[in-house]
């Protein structure tokens, strides 16, 4: 008879897992060891080998904080200043024990934080439509507890949304929703930017994603909860497509204009006219006084030195991430009047047009060039 030990070893499951669970050890072990334990290694390797140090669990502040709403080319910044600087930026994340996060993030759901204070009914009835609504309305709008960094109730990673997630979802809203306005954010950012693209080509990338049947379709369920719950002074859930997703872009940019206003968002940049290293310089990482970890200003003043015409991060972000629109929606002022496209506002009304053109001059664009097409517009339709 076989012994158990041979019995063991020979069963089909304990052959392959091990094809499974070592590579999954070591992609554990991976991310454990560089961004939550680095001493370990240097204790291990008598310090022939150091590690940028771990900020997880700390109070150091991160490098930057980038907010933009969704079609703004929040995706492309954070891949561009990974790829062509190096940085530890991460897309929709500031979780620093499970993401290289540790130079900060490109967002545009952690604009929460700069959102003005409300009452504290309207902030708990915000809070509990995202937190009690279901996985589906979640997939595809770019939050989830997760992304601010270990639970706290000790969720399983292996459920993606459960009553322990729903739990850890109303903890992290209640700390971040307009933490700013009293200085009270779990996370802080040496510096807090607004990216920025021109309002009007935004929102045809939102209605391209979020528009079914076009401009005259109906609004996905996700998208309207969204909306409803970060600005439940508008009703979104009776507006036409285009109104509710220009509504949406507007209300977003107003309030992030008002926290630059109140000195919460240090400035702004224009995506279209922008380079990793301008960002980088706004970031505060061409300044030795003003970067976080050392190792990045002598890096990013390398790459980012005018003399260096071969540095890539030189030049203009360009579009190679998220292309969704790729010419199918192109607006003109009076598509945003009243009665347009199903709107259900009195026709001809002006209203949306006059506070898209208030945007327009909050960041310097041209409202006379609303039909331009500039390289940038081709090629950058990003969520």
């Amino acid at each position: 008879d076989m012994a158990f030990a041979e019995v063991f070893s020979g069963h089909p499951l304990v052959r392959v897992g091990k094809y499974v669970l070592i590579p999954y050890v070591l992609y554990l072990s991976y991310y454990y060891f560089q961004l939550q334990h680095p001493e370990v290694v240097s204790l291990v390797t008598l310090g022939l080998v150091r590690l940028r140090p771990a900020i997880y669990n700390s109070a150091s502040p991160r490098q930057v904080l980038i907010v933009g709403t969704q079609g703004s080319g929040t995706v492309q910044m954070a891949s561009t200043l990974k790829r062509q600087l190096g940085l530890e930026i991460e897309h929709e994340s500031t979780d620093a024990a499970w993401s290289f996060a540790r130079d900060g993030s490109v967002s545009w759901f952690h604009g929460i934080r700069f959102f003005a204070p409300t009452s504290q009914k309207e902030k708990l009835d915000s809070i509990h439509a995202l937190c009690s609504a279901p996985q589906s309305t979640h997939e595809n709008m770019g939050f989830h507890p997760a992304m601010y960094g270990p639970p706290r109730n000790k969720c399983s990673y292996r459920a993606k949304w459960n009553d322990c997630w729903k739990s850890e979802c109303y903890m992290i809203l209640l700390q971040e929703w307009a933490c700013m306005s009293n200085l009270s954010c779990d996370i802080n950012f040496r510096a807090n930017l607004h990216q920025v693209r021109n309002p009007v080509h935004n929102i045809e990338s939102l209605i391209t994603k979020f528009c079914v049947g076009g401009l005259e379709g109906s609004v996905q369920e996700p998208f309207v909860k969204y909306a409803s719950a970060l600005f439940p002074t508008h009703d979104f859930a009776n507006d036409s497509c285009i109104d509710a997703v220009s509504y949406f872009v507007v209300m977003y940019l107003e309030a992030m204009v008002k926290a630059r206003e109140k000195g919460h968002i240090a400035s702004f940049y224009r995506i279209e006219d922008s380079s990793a290293c301008a960002v980088a310089d706004a970031a505060g990482l061409t300044q030795l006084s003003t970067t976080v970890y050392e190792p990045n200003y002598e890096h990013v003043s390398k790459l980012c030195n005018d003399s260096d015409v071969r540095s890539a991060a030189q030049n203009v972000v360009g579009q190679d991430r998220n292309k969704v629109n790729k010419g199918q929606v192109s607006l003109a002022w009076d598509d945003f009047l009243g009665g347009r496209h199903g709107s259900k506002r009195k026709d001809g009304d002006h209203e949306l047009v006059q506070r898209l053109k208030r945007l327009f001059a909050a960041f310097s664009y041209d409202p006379t060039k609303i039909l331009d097409e500039p390289e940038f517009s081709h090629r950058f339709v990003e969520l």
